[in-house]
């Protein structure tokens, strides 16, 4: 496969990434980068970070090319808990075989009956790609190859896993667009949540700005009605899912 193939398929996909404006057409710029390189099945699992508006279950986002039973049977009872893929994948930063799971991580009696179960359904080989966005909002992508998977050609490995990132950026990109506005802090309401995140008491911080505790209670108290808590835990957690905490 020539380098001035790959480079032009890789900045076609680009601006099909860099033109869609919905969820669907990333969806349709990935399902024609598939059909370029040989992969027949692709998912995408997004997740939120703790604190985030949108945190919740983990979302499989889309996936399209595997057996509609097996789509059916992951997404109805629940396949997801005990996939060590999934598990694995949260793990690492760079892609696997799906084959080598068991060489990766111990897996539990429910994780390996989870892969037989994988086996029965003819999925073959494929590999999964973690992929990194803003403030912790990571998730990853499954591309399966069928029984005919391209394990010699790390520079195809290379480029499929910069596309799923690039795909992953676009994503957030848009999720991000359509979550409510963001929370605005004041340089000092700023430096003291830093300061409960990093698990000092009001006192401590008090002491280190030179302020009365009083007064830092006051900015505590401000920052928990900006971030909708009540807490000091949870303000700690959505303030680093909203990049407020330096």
């Amino acid at each position: 496969m020539a380098q001035e193939d790959n480079d032009s398929r890789i900045e076609r996909f680009r601006r099909e990434l860099n033109a869609a404006k919905t969820l669907r057409q990333i969806q349709f710029a990935m399902e024609a980068y598939c059909d370029r390189v040989g992969i027949l099945m692709l998912s995408y699992f997004h997740f939120p970070p703790i604190g985030a508006a949108d945190f919740g279950p983990d979302i499989t986002v889309y996936s399209f090319g595997f057996p509609p039973e097996w789509s059916a049977r992951y997404r109805d009872e629940g396949l997801m808990q005990v996939d060590p893929l999934r598990r694995l994948a949260t793990q690492r930063t760079l892609p696997f075989w799906w084959s080598q799971i068991e060489s990766l991580i111990r897996v539990d009696s429910n994780e390996r009956a989870y892969l037989e179960r994988a086996r029965k359904a003819n999925l073959g080989d494929g590999l999964s790609i973690p992929v990194f966005g803003p403030n912790g909002r990571n998730g990853y992508y499954g591309a399966g190859f069928g029984d005919d998977p391209p394990h010699w050609n790390e520079p195809l490995i290379t480029e499929i896993h910069a596309t799923c990132q690039f795909a992953h950026l676009r994503f957030c990109d848009l999720i991000l667009q359509a979550l409510p506005e963001s929370v605005t802090l004041s340089e000092r309401e700023r430096q003291i949540l830093g300061k409960l995140v990093r698990g000092q008491s009001n006192q401590m911080i008090a002491t280190e700005l030179s302020i009365s505790a009083n007064t830092v209670d006051t900015y505590v108290r401000r920052c928990f009605d900006k971030l909708g808590v009540n807490d000091r835990m949870t303000a700690g957690l959505r303030g680093l899912a909203l990049g407020l905490v330096d």
